[in-house]
């Protein structure tokens, strides 16, 4: 991860229902790092849950809410090496070659034998499940970028 000195003196306390550009940065960081998120402006629950992650992972107050000291940790990471979207997100229903790569890559470190055809269907939704368990990761059976991640760590 590369550090970057950024001033959090603006940053305002936000929480559960608040919107705007400062929940922005906070979902760009938190993307990637400890889960897959939707970067909306929005602090809904899935949100929540990842700074709760995010503040036990570097030994916060665990209380979902981001204040001076949870900015002040967030602002020191530079997103930019979170920016690798080589791969899509992939969840029920997509269909390509992306979905054919990660069935081969599912079959090939013993997650199913799943039919490669290219269609992220019912067995390659149970494989990423029980792949994402095994790891640690959050169980939603959603390829994102932690999900990704993990995948191209493991040598086949």
């Amino acid at each position: 991860m590369t550090y970057t000195t950024q001033n959090t003196s603006t940053r305002r306390t936000v929480s559960l229902g608040s919107t705007g550009e400062d929940v922005k940065d906070l979902q760009k960081v938190l993307d990637g790092t400890v889960a897959d998120l939707v970067v909306d402006g929005f602090f809904g629950e899935q949100t929540k849950e990842a700074v709760m992650a995010f503040q036990k992972e570097y030994g916060l107050t665990i209380d979902g809410i981001v204040g001076s000291q949870t900015w002040a940790i967030v602002d020191t990471i530079d997103v930019s090496e979170n920016d690798t979207n080589s791969h899509p997100i992939l969840r029920f229903g997509s269909k390509g070659s992306d979905v054919e790569y990660l069935q081969r890559r599912l079959n090939g470190i013993g997650f199913g034998t799943i039919v490669v055809d290219e269609i992220f269907g019912v067995g390659t939704e149970e494989a990423v499940k029980k792949f994402q368990k095994y790891y640690g990761l959050t169980v939603d059976g959603i390829v994102g970028t932690l999900t990704w991640a993990k995948l191209e760590t493991i040598d086949v």
